[in-house]
């Protein structure tokens, strides 16, 4: 009769959890979100994970030392909920590659994993037939997925038999692209731009800058009243004659030249951006300066403190940084005073647009079937509001039983009450409630959403300048040959060459000659076989983006 009893009462124990479970999944409220002006789309009523949520353990390798959560907080508690699933994480001691290796050696693989998208290891195990392709896994068990996926996830990604064997997260695909502009998100703090004291321009008229010679002349006229400042000074450690090598780019001066990544694509191909009409405009543009005095060797020399100090002290006339620097800067102190200029015509930022993680599903895998299902439910829109936004209502009141966002003017919001706690100690919130922090399969447009905020007037004006001159091309996620490699080898010599030849470029006389005499021993290096590398992975993403 005891054993009876104790399972009767285990039977309604579970019966009560179930119910829960059911009335919790039924609790976000989506209606009044402006899906038209987000770009997106709800979810369909009948994606295939909420047919099976039956109890489920996975294992879960997350390849990064530094991931912290147990999934022992709210945010898991709601997944598991949503899904049956309960996941085992484990992940490395450190960063070595070695648990990773070891794990593809002895074939011990997780039921899921997620590495960095640009890991070797991944082009490994497709080739050792080690990985499910997950486009083959969404068609058999969760065709609804594709409805839910950013589109470029399945085409962008796939390997040279036609499978794509990843979801590759953070992708900023046309569905961001979109959002971030109806937001004023498509410019961050870190855009590059060009600043000059606002006192020193008033004197001169406050000229319109719109090209390279508009911002010498007006350098060269505040330069002439201030003789005993620097004139014109590369505010960024990229720019040093030590990590020069690695930005064939010219960082935050290329850009206003449109130079944009390591890579350009010239008559069809793509080549080392050296080798560009912008990258030898450019070099021109800061040897002009120099050979007016208007750009000495200090910003070549001195490190990002002593910038720092520079620009603070008001030493600097006109400097290159970013949206962020300028703001730091005090703006009680006319001296300190600093206002953006340009940008210049040519300027243009070129993003790949490409994500952050890779997440697969091994053939290891217990149950293959349960493991896509899991990763459509994070895909979905009600999975970024249980892992990224959290619970929704009106009112905050704790970081764990919220309210943490509600729909405002057609947008999920973030509750300011409880964005200040957050940012007043990310980690520590995260830690406690586990949101944003199990972003396996993320949408950035959706993972964001709820945290921007377009009130911000001069963010909005900063995209409203910068935001058009944003291009994307996908096709340009090309990655380096490995360094041990012949082609890596070759590039490695090529860097070295480019940091010999970096400050020639800038302070000798006849840019030109010196130009030529680069490429002449860039030939000879045989950057040619690299170039072909590169080209290969261009041409196949051009095929694949074409499909």
């Amino acid at each position: 009769m005891k054993k009876t009893l104790i399972r009767l009462l285990s039977m309604s124990i579970c019966v009560m959890l179930l119910l829960t479970s059911v009335a919790f999944a039924e609790e976000t409220d989506f209606s009044g979100i402006d899906w038209d002006a987000i770009g997106w789309q709800p979810d369909p009523e009948n994606l295939e994970y909420k047919a099976k949520t039956d109890p489920i353990t996975l294992s879960y390798y997350v390849n990064f030392s530094w991931f912290g959560l147990n999934w022992d907080d709210p945010t898991a508690e709601r997944m598991t909920e949503r899904t049956g699933v309960d996941l085992e994480f484990s992940k490395p001691v450190s960063d070595d590659g070695q648990k990773l290796n070891m794990m593809i050696a002895g074939n011990t693989l997780p039921d899921i994993m997620t590495l960095d998208r640009t890991d070797p290891a991944i082009q490994t195990m497709i080739e050792a037939d080690m990985l499910y392709p997950i486009d083959e896994l969404i068609e058999q068990y969760a065709p609804q997925m594709k409805e839910i996926l950013p589109e470029e996830l399945l085409n962008n990604y796939k390997s040279e038999d036609g499978h794509t064997y990843v979801l590759t997260t953070w992708v900023q695909g046309e569905a961001w692209q979109k959002a971030a502009l109806q937001y004023n998100q498509m410019i961050g703090t870190n855009q590059y731009v060009w600043a000059v004291r606002e006192d020193y321009y008033e004197e001169i008229g406050s000229p319109e800058i719109k090209t390279a010679d508009d911002f010498i002349a007006a350098l060269e006229q505040m330069a002439a009243n201030h003789p005993d400042k620097l004139a014109f000074y590369c505010a960024d450690t990229a720019m040093s004659a030590s990590t020069f090598s690695s930005r064939a780019d010219l960082h935050n001066v290329g850009i206003q030249f449109g130079l944009n990544g390591s890579i350009s694509i010239l008559d069809g191909a793509a080549k080392w951006a050296v080798r560009d009409p912008k990258f030898l405009e450019a070099i021109k543009f800061l040897n002009t300066l120099a050979g007016k005095g208007l750009l000495t060797k200090d910003c070549f020399i001195d490190s990002k403190d002593v910038q720092n100090a520079r620009i603070q002290n008001g030493e600097v006339i006109a400097f290159s940084s970013t949206i962020s620097d300028v703001s730091k800067i005090p703006a009680d102190n006319p001296d300190t005073r600093y206002v953006v200029v340009g940008p210049l015509e040519g300027y243009q930022e070129t993003r790949t647009g490409a994500g952050w993680l890779a997440t697969m599903i091994p053939k290891t895998c217990k149950d293959p079937e349960r493991a896509i299902l899991f990763l459509e439910y994070c895909a979905s829109v009600q999975g970024h509001a249980d892992i990224s936004w959290g619970v929704q209502g009106d009112t905050y009141t704790d970081v764990v039983e919220g309210a943490h966002w509600n729909v405002v003017d057609g947008k999920p919001t973030m509750l300011a009450d409880y964005m200040d706690v957050k940012n007043a100690d990310w980690s520590g919130v995260a830690a406690q409630n586990g949101l944003g922090e199990y972003w396996f399969v993320c949408n950035e447009m959706l993972w964001n959403l709820a945290q921007w905020d377009p009130s911000n007037e001069v963010m909005a004006a900063y995209n409203e300048t910068y935001g058009p001159l944003v291009q994307f091309k996908p096709e340009l996620d090309i990655s380096d040959p490995a360094t041990t490699s012949e082609e890596g080898i070759i590039l490695q010599k090529a860097k070295s060459l480019l940091q010999e030849y970096s400050v020639k470029f800038v302070f000798e006389e006849d840019p030109d000659a010196t130009y030529s005499e680069f490429l002449s021993k860039l030939d000879e290096l045989g950057m040619a076989q690299v170039e072909a590398y590169w080209d290969a992975i261009y041409q196949k993403n051009i095929s694949n983006i074409a499909e």
